[in-house]
C-alpha cells in the first residue's frame, strides 16, 4: 500500500494588494521503511500581524518533517510513538524558530504561525495540531474533522507554535489510518466546513480526491501543480482573500 500526495499554497489577494509574501507553508512526502510506505503532511499559516510568520511557517514546516521522519526511521513506525515524541517534535520546530529570531534580531512573535500535521502508515495514523485551520480524514462517503479550528479570546485569533502555552495549545490524537487526509489552513476552513453543523463539506473534497485518485503513478509535482491552479481560481478567492494551503492524501495500491 502505498500514499499518493500533492501539496500547495497560493498568496492571498489581501497580501496580493499590499505587494506582499504570503505567510503559509506546507511540506509533504513519503517515507519507505521496511514494513510499510509512510505519509508525513504539514501545513503552517502565519500570523497575518508579523513581519516573519512566513518564514516561522517555513521553518516549522520542515523541522517537523524531519523530526518525523527520523523518530519513523528509528521506530520502525508509528507504533511506539508517543505524545511526547510529537511534543518533542513541536519543541524543535520552536527552538529552531527562536534560533531564527535571534539570529536576526526580531521578537519571536514576529515569527508566529499555526501548525498542522499527520502522518499515517501501517494502519496507524497521529495528528496533531496548534492553532486554526483543520485536519479532515475519510473517504467518498463522508469526512470527518479530527480538530476543530481553535479561536483565541477575540475575533480573528488564533493560538502559534511561538505561544508561551504552545505545549498547552497542541492536540494529539492516534487513529487507525484513513483512505483520504486533508489538511488546510484557516483561509481555506470558511469554505470548506460548516460551522453550523460541524462537519465538513463533502462535496468539496470528494471531487479533489477522485481527481488525485484517478492521476496516474506517482504524480506528486504535477497534480500539486493543478491544485495551486484550483485554489487561484477566482471563485475561490472571491470567498477568500486570505492566503490558502491544502494538502491531500490517500491510499493507493500501486
Amino acid at each position: 500500500m502505498r500514499w499518493k500526495h500533492a501539496c500547495a499554497s497560493v498568496t492571498g489577494k489581501s497580501h496580493n494588494g499590499r505587494g506582499e509574501a504570503g505567510q503559509d507553508a506546507c511540506r509533504a512526502g513519503t517515507l519507505l521503511l521496511p514494513d510499510a510506505d509512510f505519509f508525513i503532511g504539514i501545513a503552517a499559516d502565519g500570523a497575518g500581524s508579523t513581519t516573519d510568520g512566513g518564514r516561522g511557517a517555513e521553518i516549522t514546516c520542515d523541522t517537523i518533517f524531519e523530526k518525523i521522519a527520523a523518530t519513523l526511521e528509528e521506530k520502525g513506525g508509528l507504533g511506539t510513538v508517543t505524545d511526547g515524541d510529537v511534543r518533542s517534535w513541536v519543541t524543535a520546530a520552536r527552538g529552531a524558530v527562536t534560533a531564527e529570531s535571534q539570529l536576526s534580531g526580531k521578537r519571536l512573535r514576529e515569527y508566529a504561525c499555526t501548525v498542522l500535521c499527520a502522518t499515517a502508515g501501517n494502519g496507524r495514523a497521529l495528528f496533531f495540531q496548534i492553532g486554526d485551520g483543520a485536519i479532515v480524514t475519510g473517504k467518498d462517503t463522508g469526512y470527518e474533522v479530527i480538530f476543530w479550528p481553535e479561536q483565541g479570546e477575540y475575533a480573528n485569533t488564533t493560538f502559534f507554535i511561538t505561544d508561551e502555552q504552545y505545549l498547552e495549545r497542541l492536540h494529539i490524537v492516534p487513529a487507525a489510518a484513513p483512505e483520504e487526509i486533508a489538511l488546510f489552513t484557516d483561509g481555506l476552513q470558511n469554505l470548506v466546513l460548516s460551522f453550523a453543523q460541524k462537519k465538513a463539506h463533502d462535496g468539496f473534497f470528494t471531487p479533489l480526491f477522485t481527481a488525485l485518485r484517478n492521476s496516474p503513478g506517482d504524480t506528486s509535482r504535477a497534480f500539486s501543480s493543478r491544485l495551486k491552479g484550483f485554489l487561484s481560481r477566482d471563485d475561490i478567492s472571491k470567498r477568500s482573500d486570505d492566503d490558502l494551503t491544502l494538502v491531500l492524501a490517500m491510499h493507493t495500491t500501486g
